[in-house]
């Protein structure tokens, strides 16, 4: 199968190498860094400290890059530890090159810290104390080519699909089982939010990637919050979801510590409604995390992103909406 984050003509020092020399840094070492699911990066020595050189996937629009770039600058200058992109000689943040599109950053040191009901609650922290933060950005608005989380068709747009209904005609003849239950709990999914008054959410600046290994320790001092790839537009408990969805899973043990961090430094508090949609929310993420992978395998099959949604469509997708009544317990007790 092919591995989905190539692009361009080759993935070795041929394709860097003119990425590299907009900035300068022709002839400098690098080093391949393993992780990340899209986007491809490379370490680079420099004279003063390393720097990560970033080839865009192919799914990331052009245009959609400024809104990340800007916000980044904005993060870093409210001392974030965030990777603001360095610009080339010629004031650029992006260099276009028959391999790709690039961006250079700044390398954030630290390690992801070991998994603890501690951490999660500092993890929940973090994103609250953020989004305080992301409020007083000047958003010039929903970043181009994104959408809401329930927003399918922005999902699968990249590989030409003209609707999440065409995404589905296509899978039913890969796997009609399976592109039922997408369909069917697509449906119940709407439904519930409807009720739950998500559409009435106001949309607010959000990370969307505030999990796993992208926050970064050195001891206890958060050192790097990294990969703002997918940073857009959202209700901000939607944020929440997509954290506790990667970072805790259906364990209420674990979102109960998440959320109980964040909810002692939200400002606003969390509202009743807002906590409600929490449940509702991780199915919607575990869809949206489900779909945009496999319009990806239209294009470029990959069998590790097959069977992942072959997972979650069997046992990820169910449970969460098996658990649903549950986890609105625990998400209540812990926002208080």
């Amino acid at each position: 199968m092919s591995n989905p984050d190539q692009q361009g003509t080759d993935s070795g020092e041929a394709a860097i190498a003119p990425a590299l020399a907009a900035w300068g840094l022709a002839g400098a070492a690098t080093e391949r860094l393993t992780g990340g699911a899209a986007n491809a990066h490379w370490r680079v020595e420099t004279d003063d400290r390393p720097r990560v050189l970033r080839r865009y996937h192919r799914r990331r629009a052009t245009e959609s890059l400024p809104y990340e770039h800007d916000l980044l600058r904005f993060l870093a200058d409210r001392k974030w530890p965030v990777p603001a992109p360095i610009p080339t000689g010629d004031g650029e943040t992006v260099v276009e090159t028959d391999g790709g599109r690039w961006a250079l950053f700044p390398f954030m040191r630290g390690t992801p810290p070991e998994r603890s009901e501690l951490v999660l609650q500092r993890k929940g922290s973090l994103l609250a104390l953020l989004h305080t933060d992301l409020d007083e950005w000047p958003s010039p608005g929903q970043r181009p080519t994104f959408g809401r989380v329930t927003d399918l068709d922005a999902a699968v747009a990249p590989e030409g699909f003209r609707s999440f209904e065409d995404f589905l005609a296509w899978y039913a003849d890969e796997d009609p089982e399976r592109a039922a239950v997408l369909a069917e709990t697509r449906q119940r999914n709407v439904a519930d939010l409807d009720a739950h008054g998500y559409g009435e959410q106001t949309d607010r600046v959000i990370y969307y990637e505030c999990f796993g290994a992208n926050v970064l320790f050195v001891e206890d001092t958060v050192t790097g919050m990294l990969d703002f790839d997918m940073a857009h537009e959202d209700a901000r408990v939607a944020d929440i979801a997509r954290s506790l969805v990667i970072d805790c899973g259906s364990d209420n043990q674990k979102v109960r510590s998440w959320l109980a961090g964040y909810a002692a430094h939200a400002s606003p508090r969390l509202g009743i409604e807002e906590v409600e949609l929490i449940p509702p929310l991780m199915v919607a993420t575990e869809l949206w995390n489900t779909v945009g992978p496999l319009s990806m395998c239209a294009q470029q099959p990959s069998e590790s992103l097959l069977k992942s949604a072959q997972v979650s469509i069997d046992h990820r997708l169910p449970l969460y909406e098996v658990v649903q009544p549950h986890l609105a317990r625990v998400a209540a007790a812990a926002a208080g």
